[in-house]
């Protein structure tokens, strides 16, 4: 149930919340702004439900996904970590320091290590959740369509963002999420379909 909650909140945050972000290149305006701290908080919470929903597709395919499933998941679960932790930050620190100290907030946009902080933690959470996806699509235990799809909206997030600016994101983001939906239904019947203690019917 993560997965869909999580998939929906991107595509809610991504089609609906971010158009409505500010145009302006002050920084310190668009932090301030009700729309940036909306999208930041959403954004934390679907890297929580992302998060939780990294655990379950572990779960569920541990039994068929060796040591590769374990090393996907370590790297979407620290990767999520990272993100949920990018998101705090732009919540409770960098929106608090627009406020309080706004000349400060031109350096710190331009500081090294954050930015290398920053992009860490996208890379992470990209990287996870493609071999997650992988792992899906080799473990048959999930459909193959779904994990698919979170693949191809993973990959076209960067491409069609980079060549079509906003729309491009909205678009793909939009597989992104109706791609983590459709594999947080799937593990719901999977899950629900799984006796107790584990094994299928005698």
């Amino acid at each position: 149930m993560a997965l869909c909650l999580g998939g929906a909140l991107t595509i809610l945050i991504n089609v609906v919340i971010t158009p409505f972000m500010p145009a302006s290149k002050d920084p310190v305006a668009v932090m301030l702004g009700t729309v940036y701290l909306l999208r930041q908080s959403a954004s934390g919470i679907a890297a929580l439900l992302l998060l939780a929903g990294s655990i379950g597709l572990h779960l569920a395919q541990r039994p068929a996904s060796g040591r590769f499933g374990t090393v996907a998941f370590l790297v979407a679960f620290v990767g999520g970590c990272c993100l949920f932790a990018v998101e705090f930050v732009d919540v409770f620190v960098l929106r608090a320091v627009a406020q309080i100290a706004p000349e400060a907030v031109g350096p710190l946009d331009k500081a090294p290590l954050l930015n290398v902080a920053f992009a860490s933690a996208a890379s992470l959470f990209a990287a996870g959740w493609i071999l997650l996806c992988i792992t899906a699509w080799k473990t048959k235990i999930l459909p193959r369509r779904a994990a698919q799809a979170t693949l191809l909206g993973l990959f076209l997030i960067p491409i069609l963002q980079g060549t079509l600016g906003l729309a491009g994101a909205i678009v793909a983001n939009f597989i992104f999420g109706g791609g983590l939906i459709s594999l947080g239904w799937a593990l719901r019947k999977v899950t629900s379909d799984t006796p107790p203690n584990g094994y299928g019917s005698p």
